[in-house]
């Protein structure tokens, strides 16, 4: 028996749920749940529809800036449904589930290289920077902490 696209981070989202002390509020409409996820400097909202599409969009603020970083998961415009996408929309549900977790964990990091707000986390063996321009939010991996963390102090988003 297969299991539905989402399952996995739907139970990870229950967990979340019941284990942190972030405030949660959960929507569902015709089979489609949204989970609405905040903390003291942030706030994210995870998508699940096992039928369409799985998505994070996050967003974090520096407290004493005001600056804020942007960074989002999602299956795109692929036809999750299809089973020549299954593999995908598993990657995508990994990746969101790891993201969150690193969170819970407080080891996605926010700091400042000069005017850029920059965060910092690990995601698939590697190290991904976000950085948050003006206009635009640019990504980059690397292998090390310590590349990905040029810059000022990173603390733990929280």
């Amino acid at each position: 028996m297969e299991t539905e696209r989402g399952h996995r981070l739907l139970d990870f989202l229950r967990e979340i749920q019941e284990s942190t002390p972030w405030t949660v509020v959960v929507t569902e409409e015709a089979g489609t749940s949204a989970w609405h996820l905040g903390g003291s400097t942030w706030r994210a909202t995870v998508v699940v529809d096992p039928r369409r599409w799985l998505g994070l969009a996050f967003e974090t603020l520096d407290p004493v800036t005001g600056r804020r970083a942007t960074y989002d998961i999602d299956t795109d415009l692929y036809d999750i449904s299809q089973d020549e996408q299954r593999e995908f929309a598993e990657e995508i549900e990994s990746d969101i589930v790891e993201f969150l977790d690193n969170l819970r964990k407080r080891v996605v990091l926010r700091g400042n290289d000069g005017s850029k707000f920059v965060l910092v986390f690990p995601l698939n063996g590697s190290y991904v920077r976000v950085t948050q321009g003006r206009f635009v939010t640019r990504a980059s991996t690397h292998t090390g902490l310590t590349a990905a963390r040029t810059g000022s102090e990173y603390v733990p988003v929280e």
